[in-house]
């Protein structure tokens, strides 16, 4: 996509850049989550371990990101290959070992209908049991396999919005005549993307999915909105693409959804 020139704000970043490099918080080429977890309003980021469906076709979380914002305390130790979980809140005692079947809630033995799992030393309840046994509502929402858990106990819907999506090159053309470098001043890599900050502000953490292109990441992916277009207006979202601008041009105009992350 043509983009016009960023601005003398934009060359001004850039010079400082040059002095001393500046970098987003994380690699954000993560590809897509096979489930995605909203806690009322809010998508849960995790940043290096993701959801997933089990053997069982339950989904398993990392315990920390979700059980955290739930308002748990977690302790855990572990013995050989096992792993115990404590979860704490001013209602609830959990516990559970990874590899059973069999937990405990407030000191009363409970049968799970699969069992929590230690995964490259990080441990993954059943979000299910979590739920039912917190007494918090879940929604479902097939479309994007998206859990909604409703921990105040009120109806929140998709946390996401529909956005026309473009792709861009590190092409001179493409960048106001600038290298290739984003308006913050960071290099141009995949996981960079445009937005109108009037709508996202710059940098914003977003989880985008529902393009159709070789080269993005299967199913959708985390990206920092690091960048603006003069034709990027609106809910309108221009994602970074290493490759050549003709080449890119094939991507055309498409809707997808995008979630937007606590900072």
């Amino acid at each position: 996509m043509n983009r016009l020139t960023k601005g003398l704000s934009c060359l001004a970043v850039f010079a400082t850049v040059m002095v001393g490099s500046f970098v987003t918080p994380f690699s954000a080429h993560a590809a897509g989550m096979d489930v995605k977890i909203q806690i009322n309003d809010s998508l849960v980021h995790f940043p290096d371990a993701q959801p997933y469906l089990d053997a069982n076709q339950s989904t398993q979380v990392p315990i920390r990101f979700v059980t955290e914002q739930l308002g748990y305390s977690l302790d855990w130790k572990k013995e050989g290959d096992q792993v115990q979980v404590t979860l704490n809140n001013d209602k609830h005692s959990i516990t559970l070992t990874s590899g059973q079947n069999e937990a405990q809630i407030d000191n009363q033995q409970v049968e799970m209908d699969t069992h929590a799992e230690y995964q490259n030393g990080r441990v993954y309840v059943p979000l299910r049991f979590i739920t039912q046994a917190s007494d918090i509502p879940v929604h479902w929402d097939s479309s994007s396999k998206l859990a909604i858990l409703n921990k105040d106990g009120n109806y929140h819907p998709p946390d996401y919005e529909q956005f026309q999506a473009t792709v861009y090159s590190s092409d001179p053309s493409e960048n106001g005549g600038y290298g290739a470098y984003d308006y913050m001043g960071n290099p141009l890599k995949l996981g960079t993307v445009a937005v109108d900050p009037s709508v996202i502000p710059l940098g914003s953490k977003l989880y985008i999915e529902g393009y159709d292109f070789n080269g993005l990441p299967t199913g959708g992916m985390y990206v920092y909105a690091t960048d603006t277009g003069g034709s990027v207006k609106g809910n309108h979202v221009d994602i970074y693409m290493p490759g050549s601008k003709d080449a890119l041009q094939k991507f055309g105009v498409q809707t997808i959804k995008v979630y937007r992350l606590p900072n």
